[in-house]
Order: structure tokens, then sequence, then C-alpha cells
């Protein structure tokens, strides 16, 4: 058992809470994103999990993506550190295209790891979802 699955919805699985600066409340999320939004970078590596599931993507494609399914508009770097991340723990895995005419280009596919670990979230997700309605209702 990964030491990540122990974490209930404490945060990102794979990322400590970024240090706390007196100017930067983290929690409200990325300056300029909607107040309604404050968990989404802890959510971002179930995003682009979702989006493997279906096939697999160049880093680019997955940063359109996220903005055309979720509205998510998520920097370059962003994206590419959970993609590092995710790479890390083995839910996904790069190779090369070099079938463009430009520069070779790294297309992820998610795991058999990956998946379960992303059916796993979404279980969990699920249960959020219940009480987060329970919260507003």
């Amino acid at each position: 058992m990964r030491e990540f699955e122990h974490h209930e919805f404490e945060g990102p699985p794979f990322e400590p809470p970024p240090p706390h600066h007196h100017h930067h409340h983290w929690h409200c999320g990325p300056p300029g994103w909607p107040p309604w939004m404050p968990q989404v970078r802890g959510l971002l590596h179930v995003a682009i999990l979702k989006l493997l599931k279906e096939q697999p993507l160049h880093g680019s494609e997955i940063q359109r993506v996220l903005k055309e399914r979720f509205g998510l508009e998520v920097s370059g770097p962003a994206v590419y550190g959970a993609l590092k991340k995710l790479e890390a723990f083995g839910f996904v895995v790069a190779t090369w295209d070099t079938s463009g005419s430009g520069p070779a280009r790294r297309v992820y596919r998610i795991t058999e790891e990956g998946l379960d670990y992303l059916r796993k979230v979404t279980e969990k997700l699920v249960k959020l979802k219940e009480f987060v309605e329970k919260l507003v209702a």
C-alpha cells in the first residue's frame, strides 16, 4: 500500500502544501482563478488522468483540453509539473512522437497503475461530492 492512499482529502497525494507566505493565500487558488476553485490545484492530476484515460495526448493538447472540457486555464509549467509527478508515480508513461514535421514531442499515456489510482480517487471524490451537496443544501 503506497503512502498516498492513506490521505483522504488533505491535499494532492504527492505534493505537500506550499509554505505559508503571508502575502499569498495559496488556499484561495492561484491569482485570477475563480474563488470557487480552492482545491483545484490538488485535483489537476486527476483531471489529467481522466483525459489520458480516453486517449494518449501531448502536453500542449492536455493543456488545451483541460480548458475546453473543464474550463481550467492551467499554465504550461503547471501541466508539465503535474505530468512529471504522475510519471514519477508510474501513473503515466511518456514516449517520443517523431511522426510530426516539427521537433519530436512527448506523448503521455495512462498506465494500469494510473487507471487503478484514478478509480480509487474517483470513488473518494464521489463521497466528497455527496458531502459538499449536503453542505450547500
